[in-house]
């Protein structure tokens, strides 16, 4: 693998780059998902069936290594949504970068331990109607000299490494959908092996080729996870007769549509300090009577006393 230089790498051309991920990002949004004639969005699944669309919250990717720049966790995440909107273009995605981008999920706690609170995670993705929460982070980007070749030609070659974790948690019951790591690493040239000790620290520049290769090794894993996954909403209020659920038109829902309510907020300890919700009975089914493009209101046809944050999904 070619060696990359910093000098092909300067900050004006880093920054068009970014410009233009953003840009193909939010244009392939809801590119197919839409009714070209019409603009509006069509209710479908990820799996190319009619139904309501999985909505996934994509939480700031964090920087574990003192060893890169900001510019490099940027990047990772661009070049990860990008991969997988292309393996399964038909789940919308609550991304850092977007204009009304919710709160809640920029600072997810943590454990004591440092890992996330898995139970506060699917709160936050319960009060905004999402599938799923997905936590990306750069853990490790260094160095590594390594003896390379046979007999006369042998010398010492010089490497970066990349290492990239990717979790994904379920609202419903605040488990693991998935924990996926991947590393690569690739070939510099001795003089920019010298310079990176000298400062003790890599240039985005030196790991950009590795971070698109990563997303690309971990888009397929990170899709069966989500697709998998049945589509499901969360009951937002149920006061003074009026039953919201968190997810609307623009996920998809219609008036007319009938829900099953289920009792999921009982809830688990496990271990390490990490809780869970414990999958509940059927409580009640509703219908919806007026979609609003974030939220729908519903009536109740059967049962009573729905908790908030309860679990609706398709009759």
């Amino acid at each position: 693998m070619p060696a990359l230089h910093l000098s092909k790498h300067p900050e004006a051309k880093r920054l068009a780059a970014l410009l233009a991920l953003l840009v193909m990002i939010s244009a392939c949004s809801f590119g197919s998902s839409r009714d070209s004639s019409s603009g509006s969005i069509l209710p479908f699944s990820s799996d190319g069936d009619e139904g309501p669309r999985k909505r996934i919250g994509v939480a700031p990717f964090e920087l574990r290594t003192q060893h890169t720049d900001a510019y490099s966790r940027e990047l990772m995440q661009l070049y990860l949504l990008q991969a997988i909107r292309n393996e399964c273009p038909g789940i919308e995605f609550i991304k850092p970068v977007d204009e009304n981008y919710p709160p809640v999920l920029r600072g997810l706690p943590r454990l004591e331990s440092g890992d996330l609170d898995n139970l506060q995670a699917a709160i936050a993705g319960r009060q905004l109607g999402l599938n799923a929460v997905m936590v990306g982070t750069l853990t490790s980007v260094g160095t590594e000299e390594k003896e390379r070749g046979f007999w006369i030609t042998r010398r010492n070659r010089y490497y970066v490494q990349v290492q990239v974790l990717v979790e994904i948690y379920d609202t419903e019951t605040a488990a693991k959908l998935l924990d996926e790591t991947a590393s690569r690493e690739v070939e510099i040239d001795p003089a920019d092996a010298e310079m990176i000790r000298q400062r003790n620290r890599i240039d985005s520049g030196f790991v950009e080729e590795v971070l698109e290769f990563i997303a690309e090794k971990l888009d397929e894993e990170l899709c069966e996870a989500l697709i998998d996954q049945q589509w499901k909403s969360f009951v937002l209020t149920n006061e003074s007769e009026e039953l919201w659920i968190a997810a609307g038109s623009r996920s998809g829902l219609e008036v007319g549509l009938i829900l099953e309510v289920f009792d999921s907020n009982t809830i688990m300890e496990g271990y390490g300090g990490h809780r869970y919700f414990k999958p509940g009975p059927k409580i009640a089914e509703v219908k919806l009577v007026a979609v609003e493009p974030e939220r729908s209101k519903a009536m109740l046809l059967t049962g009573a006393d729905i908790p908030p944050l309860s679990v609706v999904k398709i009759k």
